[in-house]
């Protein structure tokens, strides 16, 4: 009978034990490299690191609460507040409620919480590294002050908006340049005027300001014209025709990415990215076809049996995956998949299937290194995120901002290198067009 009690016994032991599990070595956690000191020494828990939550809490910048009636501890700044319960996985994270992997718990009289969801809560970055038993925890991103009127200077100096009223450019940058491109109907004849202004972004100044970059004809009853990238496409009576920067300074020979008489009918014309290059869908109804500046009479063709595209504009985001014969559509923060070669939209429940981003308010997005960025917000929660959509349809968070913007996320364009984020807004300075620049380093 005592054997039988001795071993129950050390079964319920183990059981009890192996749930935390204390490291033969103690563990360090480090934060922009310098070791934090706490009262009580870190664990390990299920997979998860505990640690004391004043020490936590106050080294990220966050004011210590709390409850003894409810056993709650708060952490809480400007943009987030963190609220957790010992012995229950739930959490509030700006009232949104998210499970954790380990419970709180009361360790020698020190209340000890999960350090990765903290960490990341408040948009660090962390990582472990096996060899030392340490964890890392590094600021992901940081905000530099706005920079009102980009440039100290109007990009459209001659306008002034009470009189001639506000210009909406379109925004993008590419190589250490920022552009902005606009238009304006000539007031002789069917023409479209279309003007730009340059700045350097190495200077932070204008290199050039309200300068013409084509006077175009209307020459057809369909005719269009858009932005993307630093280029401007049209279509002209024969064709659709592109002309570009070079290195934000040369103005690029029109050439055609696509021969083809003007339509008689309403026509779909969007660039789509595929394997790395640029090409052109345009078509009506079911006869579309990709074009590319090497292969102007038509690439391949793009069956659509529903005319799902004609539903869309031209600044509508289009990705093309050849091997899965896959063409995704990404507009109004949805995603839509068609399968252009047998012509039919995916289909989910017996209707289009829609991938939706979260959040409830976006930027435009961006193209860079493969993948379209964007940042957003979520229901009650005022933090900013950033979000990536990869060319296989792939849409993840991959970051967090602790950020306070004048206006909301739609007002701004979002442009990506390889160590910053830019949020650009189109505004005035002394009742003249100007642009808000606001970075955030990677």
């Amino acid at each position: 009978m005592k054997n039988r009690i001795s071993i129950m016994l050390s079964v319920f032991l183990f059981l009890s034990f192996s749930q935390t599990i204390w490291a033969d070595s103690e563990i360090t956690v480090k934060y922009q490299g310098i070791p934090i000191v706490f009262e009580e020494a870190p664990i390990m828990d299920i997979g998860s690191v505990l640690v004391p939550f004043r020490g936590i809490f106050e080294t990220l910048g966050l004011k210590v609460g709390w409850e003894p009636n409810s056993k709650r501890v708060t952490g809480t700044n400007e943009f987030v507040k963190i609220v957790m319960t010992i012995g229950k996985k739930s959490v509030l994270v700006n009232n949104v409620q998210s499970e954790l992997e380990s419970e709180p718990k009361i360790i020698n009289g020190v209340t000890m919480i999960p350090l990765r969801f903290v960490s990341e809560s408040t948009g660090k970055k962390v990582s472990w590294d096996p060899a030392t038993e340490t964890v890392l925890i590094s600021n992901q991103m940081e905000v530099m002050p706005t920079k009102n009127n980009f440039g100290d200077d109007s990009y459209y100096p001659s306008n002034l908006s009470n009189k001639s009223g506000r210009v909406n450019p379109y925004m993008y940058e590419k190589d250490g340049y920022f552009y902005l491109l606009w238009t304006e109907n000539s007031q002789v004849g069917s023409f479209l005027n279309v003007y730009y202004s340059i700045a350097d972004l190495n200077t932070g100044k204008w290199i050039y300001q309200n300068q013409q970059f084509k006077n175009i004809k209307k020459d057809n009853p369909y005719f269009q014209y858009f932005f993307y990238d630093e280029s401007l496409y049209w279509r002209s009576a024969d064709g659709i025709l592109k002309s570009s920067f070079e290195r934000g300074k040369t103005v690029t020979q029109e050439v055609y990415v696509a021969r083809k008489s003007a339509p008689k009918e309403k026509e779909f014309i969007a660039v789509a990215r595929f394997d790395g290059k640029l090409g052109l869908i345009s078509g009506v109804k079911d006869s579309y076809f990709l074009y590319t500046e090497e292969v102007p009479n038509g690439l391949f063709q793009i069956s659509d049996l529903n005319n799902i595209l004609l539903g869309y504009s031209s600044n509508v985001h289009l990705s093309i995956d050849q091997s899965s014969k896959k063409l995704r559509i990404f507009s109004n923060n949805t995603i839509k998949t068609l399968n252009y070669e047998s012509g039919d939209i995916f289909y989910e429940n017996g209707k289009d299937k829609i991938e939706k981003l979260k959040g409830s308010s976006y930027t435009q997005p961006f193209y860079y290194s493969g993948k379209l960025y964007y940042l957003f917000q979520e229901g009650q929660d005022s933090r900013i995120k950033l979000g990536t959509i990869t060319e296989k349809g792939l849409n993840e968070m991959v970051g967090l901002v602790d950020i306070k913007l004048s206006s909301a996320l739609s007002d701004y364009k979002l442009t990506v290198n390889e160590n910053e984020l830019h949020l650009w807004r189109n505004t005035e300075f002394n009742r003249r067009p100007s642009i808000d620049l606001t970075k955030i380093i990677k």
